[in-house]
């Protein structure tokens, strides 16, 4: 008996597991727009508490899904591409965000993210642009 319970509680314990599920560029559809997820320098993704992934396909539509259902959620994983590193999804809350007009995005924010402030102080002077923390781009009212 003690091991049915013990089976029990494993079970329970694995299925409560929260993970990030792999996006499939070329196959995943974006949860906020429905476009196809295809460019793997601006695709995003958000992981619930309860496990349940949202893939994006730029990051301007992950932070209007963010700021439509906002009061809803909590999020266990809230995730960019690298823009130096496309397909790695870095932290949100430690990624710098840059708005340059010359570095389109999917759903035409312009909106990128890099792991460092050295990079995005790199690519700002390189193509222009502004820099912002998660906190400031997610206060932003991003044109979508």
């Amino acid at each position: 008996m003690k091991s049915f319970y013990f089976l029990i509680v494993i079970t329970l314990f694995c299925s409560c597991t929260v993970k990030v599920s792999p996006i499939e560029y070329g196959t995943d559809n974006c949860d906020f727009c429905q476009m196809g997820i295809v460019d793997n320098k601006h695709a995003s993704q958000l992981v619930t508490e309860k496990g349940k992934n949202y893939k994006f396909d730029a990051i301007e539509c992950m932070l209007s899904y963010i700021n439509k259902n906002q009061k809803d959620q909590s999020y266990s994983h809230i995730l960019v591409s690298d823009l130096q590193n496309p397909g790695e999804l870095i932290s949100a809350n430690n990624a710098y965000f840059i708005v340059s007009q010359n570095i389109p995005s999917p759903m035409g924010a312009f909106l990128s993210a890099t792991k460092t402030k050295q990079v995005a102080e790199s690519i700002t002077t390189q193509h222009t642009g502004e820099i912002f923390s998660y906190k400031e781009i997610l206060q932003r009212n991003m044109k979508h």
